[in-house]
């Protein structure tokens, strides 16, 4: 199981407190720009779960799911697409989609979310010591979207909206961070060539030497929307 998927309690502990959700509650994963999940509306109200269009949003969804929430998975078309309104959705590695089409997401989101409905954003964040290689954690400095920035746009959009950080200490082994980076399995390495990595795993070989386990911290930004409504006030953010 690769970096950005390993169980993180106080991660998902916090998306379950500030969604608040209740044993009963379904939690809806939004999964925007993939393949269209197969589900009914049927299914969504037996509360059935979906196959996941991602291996973040699956693996994250798994550990909700294992911390008692239910949950279902559809694509933001299909979201749309139902007479139904919605009370608790979840958006995971999800700030890339704010870049092209930010207004076309929200939109059709606020106007099928129940007053007082949450809508969270989880997405991961670099750490100035993550285990990366210099070039690929500056790619990732560069491209990281500002979670304030999307705070603005679920604002503009009619939301209540206020921001968080999840640091999370971490002690691997040192060939685990290698594994990751020959794997790919950091998102901003899919753009970097075989060359590329090697180059990256020697010098993380040569950063950590003889150590077998190396500390870093995971970092992951939240962002909360909250329709207004009966508790959709500034104060009714805090969980």
């Amino acid at each position: 199981m690769g970096y950005a998927f390993l169980p993180i309690y106080n991660l998902t502990k916090r998306i379950i407190e500030l969604l608040q959700v209740e044993k009963e509650d379904l939690v809806v994963d939004l999964c925007c720009g993939g393949p269209s999940s197969q589900v009914t509306l049927e299914e969504v109200r037996l509360r059935n779960q979906t196959i996941a269009v991602s291996p973040f949003g699956e693996r994250l969804a798994r550990l909700l799911i294992t911390s008692g929430v239910r949950m279902v998975q559809m694509s933001d078309l299909t979201f749309g697409r139902f007479p139904m309104r919605y009370e608790k959705v979840l958006l995971h590695d999800g700030f890339s989609q704010f870049k092209s089409r930010p207004h076309d997401l929200l939109a059709p989101l606020f106007s099928r979310l129940q007053s007082a409905a949450r809508f969270l954003v989880v997405d991961s964040a670099p750490s100035p010591d993550a285990p990366l290689f210099a070039d690929g954690l500056r790619r990732w400095e560069r491209q990281h979207c500002c979670p304030e920035a999307i705070a603005g746009l679920m604002r503009e959009a009619g939301f209540f909206a206020q921001v968080e950080v999840v640091k999370c200490a971490r002690r691997v082994p040192a060939a685990d961070c290698y594994a990751w980076v020959e794997s790919r399995d950091w998102p901003i390495l899919e753009a970097f060539s075989g060359g590329e990595l090697r180059r990256g795993v020697t010098e993380l070989r040569d950063r950590y030497g003889s150590q077998q386990m190396v500390e870093f911290t995971s970092c992951f930004d939240l962002v909360l929307g909250v329709k207004p409504g009966v508790l959709g006030r500034l104060t009714s953010l805090d969980a």
